[in-house]
């Protein structure tokens, strides 16, 4: 009995949580419609098959007149031949003597930065929609800014539109703690390079010390950025790697967050500290426990989620769903190696 309570919380938790959100809109009047000058930072590692598509997209985001780029490059592929090749106006390419992690090219960048309203960003992200629909909210209360964010893979998108409306709805209420590599904007007033920790979730870090601060930091929904999943084992490193960062993060601003007297900024710290650290072991201890006590009512479990299955968009969001809770699991064992700079690449 114990088992299957554990397995019937596991779920109905974050279910729960998802129906509380899902119908919570972002109603937030934009500070100022008009183009501002930024700084948009891109670091990159061999991104030679990839940095000019990236640098198009940029371009043809927002006007050239107002931004300025930053590329911090570790490279040793062709990737400063081809940004270089390209000749964009107003674009500092820093290259850096050794490769140190994403971390120290994100500071480098935010202390070469011009401008007050900074832009950092994926080397392989693709936005979708002109970046004026993030910019145009910063101002006021707001100080960050992410997109929502789809993948290239059927089974990730299922994940990622389950928290996509996480996000907002979260947004709607406050803040939201988790943020995006694919955009993240924000207020260089708010947040210093020296704020930023050694390694790792730079976004979601942004996100959580602007609302400790007293600001609020939101994802919109009329931006949006598609990004590339690995491929076979890649995937697994590359998905142990993102929650190792998350988890470290959750666990690293936990306290700050209880002792803050903002209450719903940390009630949805809090949620989100449970559904990336706990949730996922109610799940495994509860299976464990039905096989070993149970087999029995493990059978009909299953039996009932096969029957399930057979509405296409619950299966999709089963099967996206359970491997990421084991990849969760997988990055609080990975987490516990502690601060990693840099890892290898994976191909996508």
């Amino acid at each position: 009995m114990l088992g299957m309570l554990l397995i019937l919380v596991h779920f109905t938790e974050p279910i729960s949580y998802y129906l509380y959100l899902r119908n919570r809109k972002l109603n937030i009047e934009y500070i100022n419609n008009k183009y501002r000058n930024i700084s948009i930072i891109i670091p990159t590692y061999n991104e030679g098959e990839r940095i000019k598509e990236k640098l198009i997209n940029v371009l043809q985001s927002y006007p050239l007149d107002y931004m300025e780029i930053i590329i911090v490059d570790s490279s040793n592929d062709n990737t400063e031949e081809i940004v270089k090749s390209m000749q964009i106006h107003k674009l500092k390419f820093i290259k850096e003597k050794e490769r140190r992690g994403k971390i120290y090219a994100i500071r480098e960048g935010i202390k070469q930065a011009s401008n007050d309203i900074v832009v950092i960003t994926d080397a392989d992200a693709i936005w979708k929609d002109p970046l004026i629909n993030a910019i145009k909210y910063l101002g006021g209360n707001i100080g960050a800014v992410s997109c929502i964010k789809h993948a290239n893979s059927n089974v990730e998108n299922s994940y990622r539109n389950f928290y996509n409306i996480i996000r907002i709805g979260e947004s709607a209420i406050f803040s939201t703690p988790i943020f995006h590599g694919e955009l993240t904007a924000f207020r260089k007033d708010i947040i210093t390079p020296e704020e930023l920790p050694n390694v790792g979730a730079d976004d979601s870090t942004i996100a959580t010390l602007v609302s400790l601060k007293g600001y609020r930091a939101i994802c919109v929904e009329n931006m949006r950025a598609v990004e590339i999943a690995p491929r076979g084992l890649d995937y697994i490193t590359w998905k142990t790697r993102r929650g190792s960062h998350l988890i470290r993060h959750f666990t690293r601003f936990l306290s700050k967050v209880i002792r803050s007297k903002n209450r719903r900024f940390k009630g949805i710290f809090i949620e989100e500290f449970y559904l990336h650290l706990i949730n996922p072991w109610l799940l495994i201890i509860g299976l464990i426990l039905l096989s070993i006590w149970n087999l029995y009512l493990l059978i009909v479990l299953f039996s009932i989620s096969a029957i399930l299955s057979i509405n296409v968009k619950f299966r999709e969001a089963l099967r996206a769903w359970l491997p990421n809770q084991l990849f969760l699991i997988l990055s609080q064992f990975f987490a516990l190696r502690g601060e990693v700079l840099a890892w290898k690449k994976e191909r996508k």
